[in-house]
């Protein structure tokens, strides 16, 4: 798939063009994805659906981010791939970041402005590509990237374009989903499957993502595999699902989805080829600095 060809599936995706949004409106319905389009984090006794997992994953991001700068309050924070918006609000209001939010869809952007308007925090939003970022040098103390490098197929030249906007020692944090190092070509195709199904490129390893960054002069700090709270959890869902796709209820689930205007045929692909990949997908946060001049 060329980019451009990938670029037009993604902004279809996120924008409820074609068949292949119709699973982010059926998440719609159980999940703040009106907000949020991460993959969420849960506590171990916490349901992934009770609350707001993907709210949690922000504050997570955002307490590595504020971890590693002596405050937050003021400081200059480029999200990349800022989706609808609700990450950045939320680095702002909860850790005082002065947010400038940044993503390739339209219809994303707006929404992000929407769901701002009339909330007393430092955001704004601005379309553009992570690989050519639209800024100054040193424009920012810290960078996020939340699941979103997933969706862009030149990480690295996304590694660059941050490594130049960030000003010496400033902080990326970002949280992606990868594949595991040690697959089989038979695991390899049901993740290549997967991402097809997603509309996203070849979902890279840990080890490229910590090869992009020390190419990109950016320091790495820690790598955090925080899987069994996330996508750990995501097979019970698809196996679920599944099953009651092969029992005397198949038809209602169909005629319930249908009654949201969703397509299940297009929906069911999606699942099963996540079926498929979960068990060789991990999600991870990675913790890097700016080196100093």
């Amino acid at each position: 798939m060329d980019q451009s060809t990938l670029r037009n599936r993604i902004t279809d995706q996120f924008s409820y063009r074609g068949e292949r949004a119709d699973i982010w409106r059926a998440f719609d319905l159980l999940l703040d994805t009106d907000e949020f389009l991460n993959l969420g984090y849960s506590e171990w006794y916490q349901p992934h659906i009770v609350g707001s997992s993907q709210r949690r994953l922000v504050t997570e991001v955002g307490s590595r981010v504020s971890s590693h700068l002596s405050a937050t309050d003021g400081v200059r924070l480029l999200d990349v791939g800022c989706g609808r918006g609700g990450p950045a609000i939320h680095l702002a209001d909860r850790f005082g970041f002065r947010v400038t939010g940044l993503d390739l869809v339209p219809y994303n952007l707006k929404r992000a402005t929407e769901n701002a308007r009339g909330k007393c925090v430092e955001t704004d939003f601005v379309g553009g590509d992570a690989t050519q970022l639209p800024f100054a040098t040193d424009s920012f103390t810290a960078c996020t990237a939340i699941d979103a490098l997933v969706y862009l197929p030149d990480r690295n030249s996304v590694f660059a374009a941050v490594a130049d906007v960030l000003e010496p020692e400033g902080v990326l944090v970002l949280s992606d989903l990868v594949v595991q190092s040690d697959v089989t070509e038979t695991e390899r195709r049901f993740v290549d499957s997967f991402a097809d199904a997603w509309d996203m490129p070849s979902i890279g390893a840990v080890e490229q993502y910590t090869a992009g960054l020390e190419d990109a002069n950016l320091e790495l700090k820690t790598v955090e595999n925080i899987t069994n709270h996330s996508v750990g959890r995501f097979r019970k869902w698809t196996t679920l699902y599944l099953q009651l796709l092969g029992s005397p209820i198949r038809s209602l689930i169909e005629r319930l989805l249908r009654a949201y205007d969703l397509d299940p045929t297009a929906i069911t692909e999606q699942v099963r080829a996540a079926h498929r990949a979960l068990p060789f997908l991990q999600h991870v946060i990675l913790v890097a600095k700016a080196k100093p001049l």
